[in-house]
């Protein structure tokens, strides 16, 4: 009977395994009958070849790519007949590239089937899946090897006839390769100068202007706040005023708080006061009414000096800054605004009594700021003829210190004198006209490679003022297509290039927010203008208050509204050419927005799907469907579980699901994700949100995933299939790596599985052990109560975090790190004295933070010549903490925090010391008192917070 039991569980099991594919195979006969039996022996005949034909069809895309290059580069497409020729001819690439795509897929499934029928045991007679299968997967390739032979046979037939026609427009292959020739290497073209990149705001010029700004900024007036306001033409060099400005601290009168809030174009009140809420809080607000956004602003700015940055304000709506005034008005006396904007109307309206009028830098200014982009130092003074060239070039730079990057820049580490006429030929002259400073732009966009074009022309389906994330960006110019691999170079690292390319050209601009742990980019107003008119049809946004039609050819589309109606809806299912759709909340709330499941059935070619930060709290099986998708992004969703379909996604390279705090587990089948690359898993890296879900594990056969770059979480477990040694053979990791639920390492053998100590671009390490965690652990096992066993660590390592780990009583020998920059021991509750061999080294380490020490009573004097460049510690919520603690000599930021045991400092203090603050120490704040015993060790501190 038993037998019988599980004889027809088979058979269900069988049913149920093979349906989706005799489903398929029968949907393949249909397509095969419409062919008409007269075809058969044709259709065979297809089957056979298609290996050619995808040979011949991969020639044709480079012949393609080739045309639309010279077409860029040497720019015929002023033309409307050649640009719509080019959108065809475009078109044809595309389609041919989906059919290669879907062949390689293809053969991807069929490699992955084959594995998997290798790593499962052998089964018992009556499973019938075990011989069935083969037949049927085989039936079904041939079947799709006679579609794919299909699609490419109407392929060529479209090429051939976009291609009648080129004749007629005296386009010729090679023109652009004789032309990026003149011009230098592809790869010469991407080599931003060292050192060109971030850094300080340097501002040439404007010293009067500047000086008054200042003035005005550090006034009392008897109103609350006072505005300051900045007025001129786009590319005047507003922003980058205001951001040296927002930069200088005040000695005499400081601000509580420095807010920088970059407004895009069309921001009404509610999105404003959001947007300035969300730059002191750095979180998303997820308040609805604008009742309850000013309660919170008004919160915020209570009785704080405040200074506040509108950069680029546009509402010229009169009641516009009435009603964001109100709540910021709660602010202390003293407080300002600075905006920066291109309208008079915006400053009268603002009652900016001052305002500072921007008409641009006098030529010698420019031409510093040319010169500065375009030679190398001192290099100009060896080309004379250049340098009179060069002075031409600036009295058509319209006095932009923009438009003198940007063209200083296109033309740096370029001595042909040739090309240096060809640049100022191009350029517009000096006549009045609206537009004259973009027009000079466009010169600097029309010579950049083709390569590039497409990777700025993207960047316009984004809103202006949106701050870019290199990393994030670079990833979906990889996804839908852009990058191309060459020599031994990854991916992303010439993606990165090509940014820090757009960067020093001025394409880019760092933002100024602050508070972030890495640079955030924007594209200046007048840049985004320039993309916007480069991009053509290519690219839609669909905003709340947008008029426009969708054009029907629109390859990225960029959906921002408060909801997703009906309309809108409509607007992207009917677009079934997508390659990246990207949809956010207008409101960036936590708020439920479906993903209706018909929706993918009629996007099948997306490369890039971003559904970030709208409240999406599933998604439907149908997201398998999108055999091309490259680029999925949940970050910041509501999803608690995602469907096993996503392991179906042969392709994707990047699955981003950072702070997707309700997650807990992740299908079985991601070691089907061949291509995989970044998987994100940002959970908590801090460890200050109790409220967010762990995973309970990691996925089986995880470590198989070799190409992986970016595995941010790891979830240790017990079964060998999910344990701490699936790391083992992911060695092309880097950057964060948080090893959780350390307690299910069971042995020191385990332990160094992980092999970390190989993993030289992993440069911060979190090792966390659960809350509460009991039972067997790694300590307990190896018979020692020390974390030593788990710090085996890549020599390079910058930053360790210890988290948890309440059987540590003795502090690992981490110093040998040479690299580490920084260091955080948090809840090692068996640990009751810091002693001294711990701290032995540490040539680098820059902050040391100590917190959540329930059991730490004493920390004994840091050996001299220890920690050099030690310039941060914080001691936070050591209760038992009682003897005081040398300080190392470097030190810049002392914070000692809930450690009401302490009551002295140490008897001498460090001479550069500029920062201490002191609170939850009721004793030692009280001798911190002016009339207190500790008062003359502190009283030269700058800056001083005692309770």
């Amino acid at each position: 009977m038993a037998t019988l039991r599980t004889l027809l569980r088979e058979l269900f099991s069988l049913a149920t395994y093979m349906s989706p594919l005799v489903e398929k195979v029968a949907e393949a006969a249909v397509d095969l009958g419409r062919a008409g039996a007269a075809s058969a022996w044709g259709s065979l005949s297809d089957v056979l070849s298609v290996d050619s034909k995808l040979e011949e069809l991969r020639r044709i895309v480079g012949r393609i790519h080739a045309l639309l290059r010279d077409a860029e580069e040497t720019r015929f497409v002023e033309d409307a007949a050649v640009r719509n020729w080019l959108s065809e001819l475009g078109g044809v690439a595309l389609d041919a590239d989906d059919v290669l795509d879907e062949f390689r897929t293809i053969v991807d499934a069929q490699k992955l089937r084959i594995d998997d029928r290798r790593r499962k045991r052998k089964r018992p007679w009556y499973d019938l899946s075990s011989s069935c299968y083969p037949c049927v997967a085989n039936l079904l390739l041939l079947v799709q090897r006679w579609k794919i032979s299909t699609k490419i046979v109407e392929i060529m037939e479209i090429y051939d006839g976009v291609c009648k026609g080129r004749e007629n427009l005296q386009m010729k292959e090679g023109d652009a390769t004789r032309r990026a020739m003149r011009r230098g290497n592809e790869g010469d073209a991407l080599l931003a100068p060292a050192g060109s990149l971030g850094g300080e705001v340097r501002v040439v010029g404007m010293n009067q202007e500047r000086e008054r700004v200042a003035e005005l900024l550090n006034s009392m007036d008897e109103d609350a706040i006072s505005v300051v306001s900045i007025v001129g033409a786009g590319g005047t060099g507003k922003t980058t005023l205001a951001r040296r400005i927002f930069g200088d601290e005040s000695p005499d009168q400081p601000f509580d708080l420095r807010i920088w809030v970059g407004v895009p174009r069309g921001c009404d009140v509610e999105r404003a006061t959001r947007e300035i809420i969300e730059a002191i809080t750095r979180e998303s607000c997820c308040s609805k009414s604008l009742d309850s956004l000013q309660r919170l602003l008004g919160e915020l700015v209570n009785e704080k000096r405040f200074l506040l940055v509108l950069d680029d304000l546009s509402n010229e709506d009169l009641f516009f800054w009435e009603i964001l005034r109100a709540p910021l008005l709660k602010g202390k006396k003293g407080s300002k605004v600075l905006v920066t904007t291109r309208s008079n109307v915006v400053s009268r309206n603002m009652r900016s009594l001052h305002p500072i009028h921007l008409t641009g830098l006098s030529e010698d200014d420019c031409w510093l700021i040319f010169r500065e982009h375009a030679f190398d130092q001192g290099v100009w003074a060896q080309h004379p003829n250049l340098e009179l060239i060069g002075q031409e070039i600036i009295r058509k730079c319209q006095h932009s210190p923009l438009a003198a990057k940007s063209i200083g820049g296109l033309l740096y580490g370029n001595t042909d004198e040739e090309e240096w006429r060809s640049v100022l030929g191009d350029l517009p002259e000096t006549e009045e006209d609206a537009n004259k400073i973009l027009l000079t732009l466009k010169v600097s966009y029309d010579y950049l490679p083709f390569h590039l074009k497409r990777c700025f022309a993207f960047c316009s389906v984004f809103p202006s003022g949106h701050e870019f994330d290199r990393d994030e960006l670079v990833k979906l110019w990889i996804a839908v297509g852009f990058i191309k691999p060459r020599r031994n170079r990854s991916l992303e690292n010439i993606g990165g290039k090509y940014f820090d390319y757009l960067l020093w050209r001025s394409f880019f601009q760092i933002s100024n927010g602050r508070n972030q742990s890495k640079p955030k980019f924007k594209m200046p107003g007048l840049i985004h203008e320039l993309a916007q008119s480069v991009s053509g049809c290519d690219c839609f946004r669909l905003d709340d208050d947008a008029v426009n039609d969708e054009p029907e050819n629109a390859r990225y589309f960029l959906s921002r509204t408060s909801s997703m109606d009906d309309t809108a809806y409509y607007k992207i299912y009917k677009n079934t050419s997508l390659r990246a759709l990207v949809l956010q909340n207008a409101e960036n709330c936590v708020t439920a927005a479906p993903v209706r499941d018909d929706l993918f059935l009629n996007l099948r070619y997306l490369r890039a799907l971003d559904l970030s930060d709208n409240g999406l709290t599933a998604l439907p099986d149908s997201v398998g469907d999108l055999i091309h998708l490259r680029y999925l992004n949940l970050h910041r969703t509501q999803i608690e579980k995602l469907p096993e379909s996503i392991c179906n996604l042969y392709n994707l390279q990047v699955l981003e699901l950072g702070e997707c705090r309700n997650l807990a587990e992740l299908p079985k089948g991601v070691r089907n994700l061949i291509h995989l690359r970044h998987l994100g898993l940002h959970l908590d890296w801090a460890g200050q949100r109790s409220n967010w879900t762990d995973l309970i594990s990691m996925p089986p056969g995880i470590g198989s995933l070799t190409s992986l770059q970016t595995l941010s979480r790891f979830s240790a477990s017990s079964e060998s299939a999910c344990s701490i040694g699936q790391l083992k053979n992911l060695r092309n990791l880097r950057g964060e790596l948080c090893i959780s639920k350390l307690e299910n390492v069971l042995d020191e053998n385990e332990a160094k599985e992980a092999n970390l100590r190989n993993k030289p671009f992993v440069d911060a390490v979190m090792l966390r052990w659960s809350e509460g965690a009991t039972g067997a652990s790694l300590l307990q096992e190896a018979g020692q109560k020390k974390c030593s066993n788990t710090c085996a660590l890549a020599p390079d390592s910058k930053t360790l975090r210890l988290s948890n780990c309440k059987q540590c009583d003795t502090l690992p020998l981490v110093g040998k790190l040479p690299k580490l920059k920084h260091l955080y021991f948090e809840g090692l509750h068996g640990l009751k004295h810091m002693g001294h061999d711990p701290f032995i080294g540490f040539p680098s380490l820059e902050m040391l933070y100590v917190s959540d020490m329930s059991t730490l009573e004493s920390w004994c004097e840091v050996g001299e010549g220890a920690m050099p460049r030690l310039r941060k510690l914080v001691v936070s919520n050591c209760p038992r903490l009682h003897e005081r603690f040398q300080l190392a000599n470097s030190l810049q930021r002392v914070e000692i925090r809930d450690c009401p045991m302490i009551t002295a400092l140490p008897q001498e203090m460090p001479v550069s010391l500029e920062h201490l603050a002191i609170t939850g120490c009721p004793a030692l704040q009280q001798s911190c008192q002016m009339d207190g015993s500790e008062w003359p060790k502190i009283q030269n501190i700058p800056h001083k917070a005692i309770g």
